[in-house]
């Protein structure tokens, strides 16, 4: 098939820098990682023995497509956002948070334009157990720490720097960062979310309120019509940073590093690996209507997604310009719930139904031991901080993943699926080549 832009550039970087390519990874590597970046689930062992018997030369791509379309990607893919949004239960208030997320599922589901969600949440007023995008503003504190949330997520730029003098490595001043405080310095930010007329925050230059300002651009007569303003610089074609900050982010999500690292300090001084590349993918983001399902798409379709991690000796030492694909660990929910699946045995949260799955939690605050011990983000700060090496755990996750109570106890479990194999009259051969086909979609070797 011919060669997609991704692969031109990646392949065109490889080439100047005399990398060699590792091969593609073979079809049990591929179903397992598809299904694991696409639903956050392990596939089935019919569905993976279903995928590496069948012939035809599309199957991936057929593949994609009904993962994509499925409850399951809903899901997930709201577990991803959420993160990103930070929602969470405030104090002795978890209404907001399910309706935020129940918000934000429906929305995922209904295939809603990105730029058309994030308009919703910068913009959202009244009541926040009836309106989930007017919990937005309730995941950051004072108008500045609201600027700062507004900067990283949707411009992938860390305005903070320009708090106590111009940002010393960007284009950012004074001015624009408390001229987007000022912007969000009359929300009243509660359970209602109202606009208070008259609030301001103080430029520390001038001792004097500082003026609402779009960042980098233009100031503004008045904070009133600010969001509205804000939005519509924000989601414009011509805006430099939102469609460039989302696809960095989900190629980050898919690929294991962002082009440009860390995704939320995006500056001129942090130059992308691969600049052509993320401009294609921003302006692909842009012309098709900022669906991120299309972006994901077109990542996991390429040649670069599909290699295998296994290295050469001469890419070995390469963690920027896929040579190889990069190992990446699973998050704490898809861990949790790939545990139940190849155990059998159900895991309950709280006082939820039995079986319930840990991505479709909407509360990073639910009391559960079992994925604090597997290190869930509390959402309290932005869940994507780090690289790829620090987010494989502490010593005690490593435990309890070798010879621990977590998986232990599932393992054991009378009514699990190993007992019910031990119980049947499967050969032991039998029984380690169903178990392998649970857990890594492959036979043993």
């Amino acid at each position: 098939r011919d060669e997609s832009f991704i692969d031109q550039q990646v392949h065109a970087m490889l080439e100047q820098l005399r990398l060699p390519v590792s091969p593609v990874a073979d079809d049990a590597t591929l179903v397992r990682r598809l299904y694991l970046d696409l639903t956050g689930r392990l596939p089935t062992r019919e569905q993976a023995r279903s995928y590496l018997v069948d012939k035809n030369p599309a199957k991936r791509e057929l593949l994609i497509d009904q993962l994509l379309k499925s409850p399951q990607a809903t899901d997930y893919w709201t577990l991803y956002f959420a993160k990103l949004l930070r929602i969470r239960s405030q104090p002795k208030d978890s209404i907001g948070a399910k309706t935020y997320h129940t918000w934000l599922h429906r929305r995922i589901q209904d295939g809603t334009s990105y730029a058309e969600m994030v308009r919703e949440l910068l913009t959202a007023m009244g009541d926040s157990h009836q309106s989930g995008p007017a919990n937005f503003f309730r995941a950051a504190g004072d108008p500045r720490a609201r600027a700062e949330l507004v900067s990283e997520l949707f411009m992938g730029v860390r305005l903070r720097c320009a708090n106590c003098h111009d940002h010393p490595l960007d284009r950012w001043t004074q001015d624009d960062y408390h001229g987007l405080a000022a912007i969000l310095a009359p929300l009243q930010v509660g359970r209602m979310i109202s606009f208070k007329a008259g609030a301001e925050v103080t430029h520390p230059r001038t001792g004097e309120a500082a003026q609402p300002r779009i960042p980098g651009t233009r100031f503004l007569p008045t904070a009133r019509t600010g969001r509205e303003a804000l939005a519509d610089w924000l989601i414009a074609p011509e805006n430099p940073y939102f469609a460039r900050s989302v696809v960095n982010r989900l190629w980050k999500k898919l690929m294991g590093r962002g082009l440009v690292e860390p995704v939320n300090d995006m500056r001129a001084t942090n130059p992308a690996t691969h600049p052509a590349l993320l401009d294609a993918l921003g302006t692909e983001f842009r012309q098709h209507g900022y669906s991120w399902r299309y972006i994901v798409r077109t990542i996991v379709s390429s040649e670069a997604y599909a290699r295998s991690a296994l290295t050469l000796p001469e890419n070995r030492a390469d963690d920027r310009f896929y040579s190889h694909a990069l190992v990446r660990p699973l998050e704490p929910e898809v861990l949790m719930d790939a545990l139940v699946d190849v155990t059998g045995v159900p895991h309950r949260y709280a006082d939820l139904p039995l079986g319930t799955r840990a991505v479709t939690l909407f509360d990073s605050r639910l009391p559960s031991p079992e994925l604090d011990i597997l290190g869930r983000c509390s959402r309290e700060e932005s869940c994507e901080e780090g690289t790829l090496a620090s987010t494989t755990g502490g010593l005690t996750r490593k435990l309890h993943l070798v010879n621990g109570e977590l998986i232990n106890r599932k393992i054991g479990h009378q009514q699990g699926y190993l007992n019910q194999l031990l119980g049947s009259r499967l050969s032991r051969e039998q029984i380690v080549e169903r178990l392998y086909l649970a857990c890594f979609s492959r036979d043993p070797t």
